[in-house]
């Protein structure tokens, strides 16, 4: 009998969980108008829920939002940062076949890599994803002391340590 209350009790607990991870609530009094005005509060909450494809995917540890978000046509440029800034840069990706972004940067004292790349399926028309399909990773970068730092990001398999990589991607980072 109790093993039965206490498997009901962390069914409850796990579709309580899951239900609130799409949507967000705030009182009506925090929250703002377009034009950033805040509303006036009536003791209502506010609900609504944001689609997977408008959600910033960031390292849950930094609680920021990338100020720039590059993608593969930033190879080979130069980007400049003030101290604290974040960076984002998606790269189409599919793992499927194995690959992934792998990233160093030549002075991670100046620019560091925050978490692991976040991996976004494909977006399609239809509620159903696309097996096999290539879709996007994500890698954040971190501002931390002034000075230059140069980002290579390697498309590879990882277990594979003696093989060119398919792409790579090479971003110079000038932080003031």
């Amino acid at each position: 009998m109790s093993k039965k209350i206490t498997l009901t009790l962390i069914t409850i607990f796990l579709l309580a969980s899951l239900a609130s991870c799409s949507k967000s609530a705030t009182p009506a009094d925090q929250s703002s108008s377009s034009n950033g005005e805040a509303q006036e509060s009536k003791g209502e909450t506010y609900t609504e829920t944001y689609p997977a494809y408008n959600q910033q995917l960031l390292p849950i540890i930094s609680g920021k939002v990338a100020s720039l978000q590059l993608d593969a046509e930033a190879d080979g440029t130069t980007q400049q940062l003030k101290i604290g800034d974040l960076m984002a840069i998606t790269l189409e990706s599919n793992p499927s076949t194995g690959f992934s972004w792998f990233a160093t940067s030549s002075n991670p004292d100046v620019v560091a890599q925050l978490g692991e790349a976040q991996y976004s399926e494909p977006q399609s028309s239809s509620t159903t994803s696309i097996l096999g399909a290539a879709g996007t990773e994500t890698l954040y970068f971190e501002a931390t002391k002034a000075g230059t730092a140069t980002l290579t990001m390697d498309y590879k398999r990882g277990w594979e340590t003696e093989v060119t990589p398919e792409k790579t991607i090479t971003i110079t980072v000038e932080v003031k």
